[in-house]
């Protein structure tokens, strides 16, 4: 007997939530019902998906890995069955976009410019978030597709490499490093450092200093990415960072981006989605466009 949908995001609770208990309470009904639904599925599929270790809680197996992912892509299809029902009559399209934070403001609003044009009228939904968030979204299906960095969580899905994002530095227009164009990361090292401090994002940033002989003084730390370029903009430090816009934020008043020499490793900017060959067309157009935006913002590398 194939499982219902409704079995599926029942064992999708309890992988997300490590425990029986748990995915009972987070979907509002009783253990009981939770292990039946699981009991039922692995003895009609003839699989393990769930490790249970007294003391250590619930695990999922390998094969139950894989089930769980097709389960995932099985209610987003679903999901978007519903929304296409709702939305017959509508001329309208929609699309719900999951952000790494710092990209929202260094290109989303050319990027929708470019959607519309192409799709014309169309519903956005923006969700800003670190990158674990965001891989949590997804695989719930609260959003269409991600824009990351191949960096942090696994991401699993429809993978498209949008362009490699080499590190740069900003620094303050007095500052003796805007004479160039390019500077070494150890020239960097040897300033007051300014750091965007988002998950992963200065795990990264600080191993890039490893390249060098100095190790940074760190004068300020901040989540957002505005916050930082408008801390460069006031003379508080130099800073270190992955996103070039297209053309400058109106922010960066009084500062100056400068390649770096160093041959340093740099992340891949992606998007991520669970359609397969089902992608919407928003999606599709979206992706491409984001591919063309990047390829103008980084010609010069």
């Amino acid at each position: 007997m194939s499982p219902s949908l409704k079995q599926l995001a029942y064992i999708i609770a309890v992988q997300e939530s490590g425990s029986f208990a748990k995915a009972a309470q987070k979907m509002n009904i009783s253990q009981s019902s939770i292990l039946a639904a699981v009991d039922t599925i692995e003895q009609d599929l003839g699989i393990r998906i769930f490790s249970r270790q007294k003391g250590r809680g619930v695990y999922t197996t390998a094969a139950g890995e894989k089930f769980i992912t097709s389960a995932r892509r099985l209610l987003m299809a679903e999901q978007e069955f519903s929304r296409d029902v709702r939305a017959q009559g509508q001329d309208d399209e929609s699309l719900r976009i999951g952000l790494f934070e710092p990209f929202s403001s260094i290109m989303m609003v050319e990027v929708l410019r470019r959607l519309r044009q192409q799709i014309g009228s169309i519903s956005v939904e923006l969700v800003e978030a670190d990158q674990p968030s965001l891989k949590r979204y997804l695989d719930r299906g609260e959003v269409d597709v991600v824009v990351v960095y191949d960096l942090g969580p696994d991401f699993t899905g429809t993978i498209e490499r949008i362009g490699r994002a080499p590190p740069h530095v900003m620094v303050h227009e007095d500052n003796p490093l805007a004479q160039y164009d390019a500077i070494s990361i150890s020239q960097l090292a040897q300033q007051p450092v300014a750091l965007l401090s988002l998950p992963l994002t200065m795990t990264y940033l600080m191993t890039l200093f490893d390249y060098s002989s100095h190790r940074p003084k760190i004068v300020f730390k901040s989540r957002s990415y505005d916050t930082i370029i408008r801390s460069v903009s006031n003379g508080f430090g130099a800073t270190i960072l992955n996103a070039w816009p297209r053309t400058p934020l109106p922010l960066e008043q009084r500062t100056r981006r400068l390649r770096l020499t160093d041959p340093l490793p740099a992340p891949n900017v992606i998007t991520v989605d669970h359609y397969g060959d089902m992608r919407p067309r928003a999606v599709e157009v979206f992706i491409n466009i984001l591919k063309e935006y990047f390829a103008e913002a980084y010609h010069h590398f």
